[in-house]
């Protein structure tokens, strides 16, 4: 088994019973999947993938630093603790200005894992908001205004030292944009094409990202190896061991 397929099934046995806070019909395993398919489609090298499958096993599960260094090197481990907030006792803010801050020390491979973790959060937002028809942040921990913060402080630090052209850059600006600034890429098809007929825009607006999902999905289940995914259990931030 190569370093990729066992750290995707690492993730899905350590993530087991957990689901997302804002979606609790999904399992949570399908974000940290989704960040490192992500990552393979920007060629980055295996470890860089493992480590976006792997990312939040420290964050949100029993499993520590150690293990993951144990199980799968430490440049693996670096990586993932490179997308990890260290302290988890600290308040929201302080956690997130500390990532905001972090991430700028960090080389591009490092930075690439946490990009492709926000990638990931921000397009189940937008898919989430844009199928119910209105962007709510009540579900959340904090609101709009401090979501923004927090999302444009990231991809800010991102793009430190780096080439903000690049394509994963380009990809969390566009969702930051389309989320917190309202600036979305379908002005043309919206204002020329739909001009008259905004009740069927909406409609296949909502169905336009509910195909999204499903393409996710279908992304997840379609692997060579079956793997079974529970759809309840413990809270997001329960910690399951094996």
């Amino acid at each position: 088994m190569n370093i990729t397929d066992k750290a995707k099934e690492f993730a899905i046995k350590a993530h087991k019973g957990q689901v997302r806070k804002s979606e609790p019909e999904k399992p949570m395993v399908i974000h940290p999947i989704n960040a490192g398919e992500i990552l393979k489609e920007y060629s980055f090298d295996d470890n860089v993938i493992a480590a976006g499958y792997l990312h939040d096993v420290v964050e949100d599960t029993s499993y520590t630093k150690e293990d993951i260094e144990e199980l799968f090197g430490s440049d693996i481990a670096s990586l993932v603790m490179g997308a990890s907030e260290p302290d988890k006792s600290l308040s929201w803010e302080e956690r997130k200005k500390h990532t905001i801050e972090s991430i700028k020390e960090l080389d591009m491979r490092h930075k690439a894992v946490v990009c492709a973790d926000k990638i990931s959060n921000l397009e189940d937002l937008r898919n989430f908001f844009e199928r119910n028809g209105e962007y709510n942040f009540d579900a959340f921990r904090r609101g709009y205004k401090e979501q923004k913060w927090y999302y444009t402080g990231v991809y800010e630090s991102l793009i430190t030292n780096e080439d903000e052209n690049h394509p994963m850059f380009v990809r969390l600006k566009e969702l930051v944009d389309h989320i917190f600034n309202d600036i979305k890429n379908d002005e043309y098809v919206k204002n020329v094409i739909f001009k008259d007929n905004m009740e069927e825009y909406n409609k296949l607006l909502k169905l336009h990202y509910r195909k999204l999902e499903i393409y996710k999905m279908n992304k997840f289940i379609t692997n060579k190896k079956p793997y079974v995914i529970e759809f309840t259990g413990t809270p997001r931030t329960g910690k399951q061991h094996l």
